[in-house]
């Protein structure tokens, strides 16, 4: 039997963006809200050395890639594949693992599910059976989470034999993360700002990221020089091809850049009218401290900033609310009508109204303050930060060769915007300021391993429609200027006009030209019949099937829809007709060849 006031509940998390932290203080939230000692941290700040002593943890990881850990759990993960551990090391531990992924990758949740396989094996013993949230569900996360940790409470019940009852009382339920205090510009004291950042030059002190550089070597601030586009005006699509010039940076074919965007002046004005409709007297000039109450503050937050910097760079104006904002919400709700939506849209059985309100139309959090105007008027200061999210770091491909183009990155951007039934159309946040840059401007970004594991010894199929094409243009640039011969590589690209959306045309036939690059373009809009990369990858069937039987690889990059299993069921025919195999052989030979990194694959919705 446990002491309530003896029970400390431990939430790690492990993600590339954010979303797991999310995830982790939606636990931590719900175990202070019980009266139950929580703490939570990411993995890599934790101390490895307590991890023999602790009771219980709960484990909320993203997985990356081809099944790989993120970044920053690397660290932690090391010391636990350490082969000097004891077997019974964690014989003292209940642990709990939820895994957040997106099941069109086809190694989906491997980070959780190797994680929870390595505790069991060093003696921890498994609270509740490892949750596997998916990303492509309707609901999202979500449709996972929420079960999973009802039952992770019910389960920490019946174990420690302690109540998970709500302890706190009705007008304090709202957990608060951090102190955030107002000051007026005339009481600004130098002594709260960390003495790193009186280095920034001047020019970046307007970038608020711009700090980090000063503690992570890693982050780095790059210089636009060109952002050319390579869809025709009249294209329905906007793709951008965008240069960005930076020093000591090093990255191989294949890799990945996380950018910091920001939300556009029409966002941020939009958020201040919202304001002031509802006479919450807030400015972009207003001064604001934050301060550590409960979790450990984001490095950015470390100093004063106005409030227009923390709307325009730390806060997602885009951001989907999830069921937690909308439980927040309802906490400090007046109005009997609205209350009663937003209790509806955070209770278990309205997940399916709220998925309709706010996930079909992709509603974002601007759009929820406006049709709930009686709740967004009892907002503050504090109660900002506990419904908006960050801004998260999004990644891309890299599509140039830093042999080719030394201290530059290239990247291949799809501005996203589409309709819903809401009048405004929706767009993507980082695609749509990324478009706008102009020439000089500045991007925070970082460099990371990409997904793809290239055998450059072996020959290789390509298969990369549309911005999908972007990590192959790395790899080709790169192999040509190393080898100079390409004749060991097919590229297969699909578009919907050859000359409309051929992103980075001359490039390939310069390759084909000059270097004995194989490239077949699917233009799937040029004749009445359309034509798909799978249509030419049957036609080219001898010659796939060749490189094949040399020990060649396939790698795909693109859209998650239908292109990779369409692409996939090719290849099993392929295997079946060229090879003269069975269904069940081809089956099993394509199968062989994802599980020996000869298939893989790099997708996303």
């Amino acid at each position: 039997m446990t002491k309530m006031d003896e029970m400390m509940i431990l939430v790690l998390y492990g993600s590339e963006t954010g979303t797991a932290q999310d995830v982790a203080e939606q636990i931590w939230k719900s175990a202070k809200r019980k009266g139950l000692r929580s703490t939570v941290s990411s993995l890599d700040d934790y101390d490895v050395q307590n991890l023999s002593s602790e009771q219980l943890i709960i484990f909320v990881v993203a997985t990356t890639g081809q099944g790989d850990p993120p970044a920053n759990m690397k660290q932690f993960w090391r010391y636990l594949l350490r082969k000097t551990l004891p077997v019974i090391m964690l014989q003292s531990l209940k642990y709990g693992v939820l895994g957040l992924g997106d099941s069109s990758y086809l190694k989906f949740n491997f980070a959780a599910k190797k994680l929870n396989k390595r505790l069991a094996q060093l003696g921890g013993k498994e609270l509740l059976p490892i949750g596997l949230a998916d990303d492509q569900h309707n609901l999202g996360i979500d449709a996972v989470v929420d079960p999973w940790i009802k039952k992770l409470w019910e389960e920490i019940a019946d174990v420690f034999k302690i109540s998970i009852e709500d302890k706190i009382n009705k007008e304090d339920l709202i957990i608060e993360r951090y102190n955030v205090l107002i000051i007026k510009m005339d009481q600004l004291n130098p002594i709260h700002i960390d003495k790193r950042l009186l280095n920034i030059p001047y020019h970046l002190n307007t970038d608020i990221y711009a700090q980090e550089t000063f503690i992570n070597n890693d982050i780095k601030i790059g210089t636009i020089i060109e952002n050319i586009r390579t869809t025709s005006q009249d294209h329905f699509q906007d793709v951008r091809l965008i240069t960005i010039e930076a020093n000591n940076i090093n990255y191989d074919p294949g890799d990945v850049i996380y950018i910091r965007s920001k939300n556009t002046a029409e966002q941020v004005k939009r958020f201040f009218d919202i304001l002031h409709e509802h006479d919450i007297k807030l400015f972009p000039d207003t001064t604001i401290q934050v301060s550590e109450k409960e979790i450990k503050i984001p490095f950015v937050l470390k100093r004063n900033l106005t409030l227009g910097e923390v709307v325009e760079q730390y806060w997602d104006l885009n951001f989907k609310p999830r069921r937690s904002t909308m439980h927040t919400l309802s906490l400090i709700s007046e109005n009997e009508l609205e209350k009663e939506k937003l209790c509806e849209f955070a209770s278990p059985i309205g997940q399916e109204e709220l998925y309709d309100y706010i996930n079909r139309p992709r509603r974002n959090i601007l759009e929820v303050l406006t049709d709930f105007p009686y709740t967004t008027s009892k907002l503050n200061i504090q109660l900002l930060f506990e419904i908006m999210s960050p801004i998260k770091p999004r990644p891309y491909s890299i599509a140039s060769s830093l042999k080719d183009t030394p201290n530059r990155i290239q990247v291949l951007v799809a501005v996203v915007k589409f309709k819903t039934r809401l009048v405004e159309p929706r767009f993507g946040l980082c695609s749509k300021w990324l478009a706008n840059l102009n020439n000089n401007d500045k991007v925070i970004f970082w460099l990371q391993k990409g997904t793809f594991r290239f055998n450059n010894d072996k020959p290789m199929i390509l298969i990369g429609p549309g911005t999908g094409v972007a990590p192959f243009r790395s790899l080709l640039l790169e192999k040509a200027k190393e080898e100079n011969n390409l004749k060991e590589c097919i590229l297969f690209f699909g578009c919907r006009n050859k000359n409309k959306d051929y992103h980075c045309k001359e490039d390939f036939e310069c390759l084909s030209r000059n270097n004995n690059l194989k490239v077949f373009c699917a233009f799937s809009r040029d004749q009445h019949h359309k034509i798909y990369v799978q249509h030419l990858i049957r036609q080219q069937r001898e010659l796939c099937w060749q490189f094949l039987e040399n020990n060649g690889s396939i790698y795909l990059a693109g859209n998650s829809k239908n292109m990779p299993d369409n692409v996939r069921d090719e290849f099993v025919s392929l295997a079946k007709e060229t090879g003269k195999m069975t269904k069940e052989q081809a089956e099993t030979f394509i199968k062989h060849l994802e599980k020996n990194n000869r298939y893989q694959t790099e997708t996303w919705g």
